[in-house]
């Protein structure tokens, strides 16, 4: 989830309700609207692509070039959901320990096409924990549930066909 201070502007992800802001410390906080969610995404991508990656590179189901900071992001086109259309698609997916189940890795898993506006919330994701992973092993398990889920493909799928029909 994302929020936003009304005292000092902070824009930031939690996956439990928060109701005080970890910049300024006051109890301020909200939960983001979707311009809000659309200009933290847009800022985390933005951050992850240039500070921790070269050349961006379009990942296929077997190689992929993956940033983290307890988020990942990549791009996917969208031709590899079988659509024909030059469309390129962000996916920024969040995760971390549950705060109600140290037994539970939780992610939250978003999109945006490319210089878009529009960031739309896909899924959450649930995936037991493991003693003492990394956050590279975390990244991959995660990657690799996103890549064998159905309902992610189906939910991403939707999503560019929203895209292009707002587009035309």
């Amino acid at each position: 989830m994302v929020y936003v201070c009304d005292s000092c502007g902070f824009l930031f992800s939690r996956t439990s309700k928060q109701d005080h802001c970890p910049d300024c410390g006051k109890h301020t906080v909200r939960s983001a609207n979707d311009v809000e969610q659309g200009e933290f995404t847009s800022r985390v991508a933005g951050l992850i692509r240039d500070e921790f990656s070269g050349e961006p590179r379009f990942p296929n189901y077997v190689e992929t070039e993956i940033s983290r900071l307890n988020t990942f992001a990549f791009k996917l086109p969208a031709t590899a959901l079988q659509i024909d259309s030059d469309m390129v698609i962000d996916i920024l997916v969040e995760y971390g320990e549950s705060a109600a189940s140290r037994d539970e890795l939780l992610a939250n898993v978003w999109a945006k096409q490319v210089d878009g506006v529009t960031i739309r919330f896909l899924m959450p994701l649930r995936l037991p924990a493991r003693p003492d992973e990394t956050h590279r092993e975390q990244v991959s398990r995660i990657f690799g549930a996103l890549n064998d889920n159905d309902t992610f493909k189906a939910k991403l799928f939707d999503f560019a066909l929203r895209q292009l029909k707002h587009n035309d």
